[in-house]
């Protein structure tokens, strides 16, 4: 979006509605119907909607919209400049889609502080070596990434330019291991925690982390607060917290505001310990197999080093699904596109890092594995496939 025409869509009363653009046309339109709907319904004024990420929705138009009201984004913006140092000198590389919670905020950011924003995608998608070129070209200072396109730049091989002085990662849980790669040629890499529903980040690695090569604790940012709750769920509020979710349901159009107060209860376990904010994974994530208790997540992330320790381009074509059982009621089952002499591989290694009742009991080999336009997995569309 133009800087004039931000300016304007910012302080005005108008509302604003983010979608994909590459969405069937059937499943937009049910979608800008439903915002336009909930908007009218509450009375909102002055608010973006934009969708989550989708990975768990079974069709495009059942993903959830989140209400941000546009002081709420600014806020977000406000206080990520003042962690990131941000002035009028710096570049922003803009690879996260304008109809993303991440990439609009790039923009407001750069708005509140008359930085610069370069457009870094190759015909609307990422491409790691299209990327690389418009840092080097256009002297980029500061950039947002999710992990995998972090494992892109360390599979190439690319080095950090000089002019680069942070990316904060989100949209998923950065991996030690792929963290200490990335830092070891130089990318300025600040983990962070955040959710559409917060405007983007709450907690960023700080830029005094980079003097290290360690894994940052990631610290509460100055709009936002953290508490854990009696279940070890975390709850956030900050002055960039949404209005209300808005979903298109089998009974119709939903819009709901499920805040406590002041206070959203996240689906992240975790801890706040002082202003450092600790995350031990989602609650879908924990599950139990033959009654012994289990982190997918954490199952995953071994998968993922077993497949990268065999081969650096195997990561990505891999992965572990929890799938129902009459005998344990859950077990592990991994989808794969490579072939079998790989499979047996990384299942090997994988085996070798976990417990008995966490190994892989099915191997799916499939054609590709669905993933969004950041590269996260649908969750939804995988399962359908198996």
């Amino acid at each position: 979006m133009a800087e004039t025409q931000l300016s304007q869509e910012l302080y005005s009363d108008d509302n604003l509605i983010l979608l994909n653009p590459r969405w069937p046309q059937s499943d937009y339109n049910n979608l800008k119907k439903l915002a336009e709907t909930a908007q009218a319904e509450r009375g909102l004024k002055g608010h973006v909607w934009i969708a989550t990420s989708g990975s768990t929705a079974e069709s495009a138009s059942a993903t959830k919209l989140v209400a941000l009201s546009k002081k709420a984004l600014m806020a977000s913006a406000k206080s990520v400049n003042q962690h990131l140092c941000a002035t009028n000198q710096d570049v922003w590389t803009q690879v996260l889609p304008h109809f993303h919670v991440g990439g609009f905020g790039i923009e407001v950011r750069a708005l509140l502080s008359d930085a610069r924003v370069v457009p870094a995608l190759k015909d609307g998608r990422w491409d790691v070596d299209f990327f690389y070129d418009v840092l080097v070209k256009e002297k980029c200072t500061l950039s947002a990434l999710v992990p995998t396109q972090v494992f892109d730049l360390v599979e190439k091989g690319y080095k950090s330019p000089a002019s680069l002085r942070a990316i904060v990662v989100g949209g998923g849980a950065l991996e030690v291991s792929l963290y200490e790669k990335a830092r070891a040629m130089g990318w300025p890499l600040l983990p962070s925690y955040g959710m559409t529903e917060t405007a983007s980040q709450i907690a960023t690695a700080s830029l005094e982390s980079l003097k290290e090569s360690v894994y940052p604790e990631i610290e509460l940012l100055s709009h936002a607060q953290a508490k854990t709750n009696s279940a070890g769920f975390l709850e956030v509020t900050a002055e960039s917290l949404f209005t209300c979710y808005a979903q298109n349901t089998s009974e119709g159009i939903k819009h709901w505001d499920p805040k406590n107060g002041i206070w959203f209860t996240t689906e992240d376990r975790g801890e706040v310990q002082g202003n450092a904010l600790k995350i031990f994974g989602r609650s879908k994530d924990y599950i139990k197999i033959g009654g012994e208790g289990t982190n997918v997540a954490r199952l995953r992330a071994l998968l993922e080093q077993s497949a990268l320790d065999l081969n650096p381009q195997w990561p990505m074509h891999v992965t572990l699904l929890d799938m129902p059982s009459e005998r344990l009621g859950s077990e592990i089952h991994m989808v794969s596109t490579l072939p079998s002499e790989a499979n047996l591989k990384i299942a090997e290694s994988y085996s070798a890092k976990v417990l008995p009742f966490e190994k892989i009991r099915q191997t799916h080999v499939v054609a590709g594995i669905p993933r969004s336009d950041l590269g996260k997995i649908l969750w939804q569309q995988l399962k359908k496939l198996l």
